[in-house]
């Protein structure tokens, strides 16, 4: 069945802006395993076409069995193999001609691009030009293992949704909901302006370097969540009132640096740094820009 697990958190996050009408005309679901990615993408998918005018995906109109059965004119998926720049260009250009062809049967067009973090400088620039003005009725879900791959011009064009650490297979991920538990506890501690407060919520990491791996994006996406609340309206979000309570807690600056020095963690496990020096690193340096 392609409907929404509510109880996993961005499920239900991804579920609400479906059904207010509010999911963007591109997301870029990264992390998680190749499965978990192409899962989600098929539920995003299967709600975007349902013919229901209720609940979406309902699971029973045409369009929703034909997107089950993967046989939906209207939901396009190209697939290629992971490995450096094999997205091809050509690919692009032979999506972009079929974005402008209104849909078969559904009132959508979804195109699920696998592997897109392999699409070279080349594919990206192609694939921009229709990111920036897209037909009204096309949707693009970008699956990646890490939305570092690409262009600060896409990324700025696309909604990310984490599914936490990437993975090779869905066997070795880390539960969502236990990833969220832990980040949230340590973006928590980071209002009290407490030193040992934040050690004291970063000591699950202490033996566990996976979910220090898993955590780092999700902490870094709680803040630029507050930030985004700081100065728009509310939004929908897998983290409850977390967000909404750090928002006017903390300055702009801030929740700027809180950012940036948890990309800079992200990119020194990346190298393998010290793993117990790595968690003492994540204590001093989100007290000191929450100070900043």
């Amino acid at each position: 069945m392609n409907t929404f697990d509510l109880n996993n958190p961005l499920e239900k996050s991804i579920s609400a802006a479906l059904h207010s009408k509010r999911f963007p005309h591109a997301a870029i679901l990264e992390g998680g395993s190749i499965g978990d990615r192409m899962k989600l993408a098929q539920k995003i998918a299967a709600a975007l076409v349902c013919s229901s005018g209720g609940t979406v995906p309902c699971s029973v109109c045409p369009d929703c069995k034909k997107a089950e059965a993967n046989s939906h004119a209207d939901i396009l998926l190209y697939t290629v193999e992971d490995k450096p720049k094999a997205f091809k260009v050509d690919y692009v250009r032979d999506i972009r001609s079929k974005a402008y062809i209104v849909p078969n049967e559904a009132d959508r067009k979804v195109f699920i691009l696998e592997n897109s973090h392999t699409m070279g400088v080349e594919g990206q620039n192609a694939i921009l030009k229709i990111l920036e003005e897209p037909p009204a009725y096309v949707n693009f879900i970008l699956l990646c293992s890490s939305k570092s791959g690409f262009l600060p011009t896409v990324l700025s064009r696309s909604a990310v949704y984490n599914l936490g650490q990437a993975y090779a297979s869905d066997g070795d991920a880390i539960p969502r909901e236990k990833v969220i538990e832990a980040a949230s506890a340590v973006a928590k501690a980071v209002i009290a302006l407490n030193h040992m407060e934040i050690v004291k919520a970063a000591s699950v990491f202490e033996k566990d370097q996976k979910l220090l791996r898993a955590s780092l994006p999700v902490i870094q996406e709680i803040f630029a969540c507050a930030l985004r609340i700081k100065y728009s309206a509310e939004e929908e979000n897998e983290f409850g009132t977390l967000s909404s309570e750090l928002a006017p807690r903390l300055s702009r600056r801030a929740l700027l640096s809180l950012i940036d020095c948890t990309e800079e963690l992200m990119k020194s496990i990346q190298l393998n740094a010290n793993h117990n020096l790595m968690v003492t690193a994540l204590c001093t340096k989100l007290r000191k820009a929450a100070t900043s």
